[in-house]
């Protein structure tokens, strides 16, 4: 019997074993699934979740009042919609339709003409040092946002300086006929290399930067679920005697430890691609500049959880041993490594430490692949030989163990 029998015997135990599979394929999925219900993110939602919804109360009614509304719109993360009056404000903050309301007073645009250059470049001396009351604005946050209050006042301040300041510079006559002459030449420039005037689109958000994050996360934490399958398996095959009649074949230790590790291998790298073509369906996640470099991780990945899995399986003896040591593989080290919050926010020392497990390095691979325009591809490839490394040397230590232990009784 070559290994790759021993590959398919086991390959259809997985498949008639539904709770195994539901724990390897299904779970993860349901997992993520849950969790982008739970943020309103799910399938055709993510598009209509933003961040933070803001309601605008525009008593001026002047047409740069309308255009710092336009301006709020157009920046990624908000939800900006209109408010009647400040009545309508107070319920939607308390029921949750709005989580910041910006209010423009009667004397907005009045209170714009009476400021100058100096105020605009000296914010922290001119009349500007009042922050937005000095232009009759004001800004009113839920309950949930009043501890970023301040960050959202900034926020809109920049976003009102953004249309406030061309305004107040075209009252210099200098600054105007210097901006006019600027517009000219840009509009000459276009003309001559016949390009249309390019017109600003409203950013979206989306989820993607949340799950380019979490998805993988949650990907490599059920990945290292292998290591309690694994172990049930050769528990099993102890129990039925399957595996000492293998033991006395033609079979050598390697092939067999091949030919039980391959099946599970298999079942990691669908996994993992499940969760990822769910991610894009379910959450509308990118795959990155480089989707197909996401191929070697995976597969570097699921090495070293089968390979971690087959070292537990040559150590323990029990199905309670199996229970105790896997679940403390799994969480512990899911844990230490980042996968239950981003890497960024864990402390230094921890992150040294965290370089230790395997999960640190898949996690790293997949933010450079997931989240960065231009991945160095160094990095990726350094996380994936030490993942591979670690499988490698768990699969080598689980064949002289086995060798060792089983070939002796």
């Amino acid at each position: 019997m070559e290994f790759w029998e021993i590959t398919v015997k086991d390959l259809r135990l997985i498949l008639k074993d539904r709770g195994a599979l539901y724990t390897l394929l299904a779970l993860p999925v349901v997992f993520i699934a849950i969790l982008g219900v739970s943020t309103g993110q799910l399938i055709t939602t993510h598009d209509a979740a933003k961040l933070v919804k803001i309601g605008v109360i525009d008593e001026d009614q002047s047409e740069i009042s309308e255009h710092v509304f336009r301006d709020l719109g157009a920046i990624g993360g908000l939800q900006v919609s209109k408010i009647e009056n400040r009545d309508e404000a107070k319920l939607r903050l308390q029921d949750g339709r709005s989580s910041v309301v910006v209010i423009l007073g009667k004397d907005f645009s009045s209170r714009v003409d009476d400021l100058n250059l100096s105020d605009i470049f000296d914010t922290e001396h001119g009349k500007l040092s009042a922050g937005l009351a000095a232009i009759d604005m004001q800004v009113e946050s839920s309950a949930a946002f009043v501890g970023v209050a301040e960050l959202v006042q900034y926020v809109v301040l920049s976003a009102v300086l953004r249309v406030v300041a061309p305004e107040v510079a075209k009252r210099n006559a200098l600054l105007s006929r210097i901006l006019s002459r600027m517009i000219e030449q840009h509009q000459e420039e276009l003309e001559a290399r016949g390009v249309e005037e390019p017109r600003p689109v409203p950013v979206k958000p989306g989820a993607s930067i949340i799950y380019q994050t979490l998805v993988p996360a949650f990907m490599v934490m059920f990945a290292f679920f292998l290591v309690n399958i694994m172990a049930s398996s050769f528990i099993n095959e102890r129990k039925l005697g399957t595996l000492k009649r293998l033991q006395v074949s033609r079979v050598t230790p390697v092939q067999l430890m091949f030919g039980k590790t391959v099946p599970f291998l298999i079942v990691s790298i669908a996994q993992s691609l499940l969760l990822f073509l769910s991610g894009k369906l379910m959450f509308g996640m990118s795959w990155g500049t480089y989707p197909l470099m996401l191929l070697p991780v995976i597969l570097t990945t699921s090495l070293s959880a089968t390979g971690l899995g087959l070292l537990l399986a040559t150590i323990v003896r029990t199905e309670s041993q199996v229970t105790s040591y896997s679940t403390f593989l799994v969480i512990v080290l899911a844990g230490i490594s980042g996968c239950y919050m981003p890497r960024d926010w864990l402390p230094d020392l921890m992150k040294n430490v965290s370089l230790g497990t395997p999960h640190a390095w898949a996690l790293i691979a997949y933010q450079e692949l997931l989240t960065h325009e231009h991945p160095n591809m160094l990095i990726v490839g350094q996380c994936c030989c030490i993942l591979a490394a670690f499988g490698v040397v768990c699969f080598l230590v689980g064949c002289v163990r086995f060798r060792k232990y089983e070939y002796s009784r």
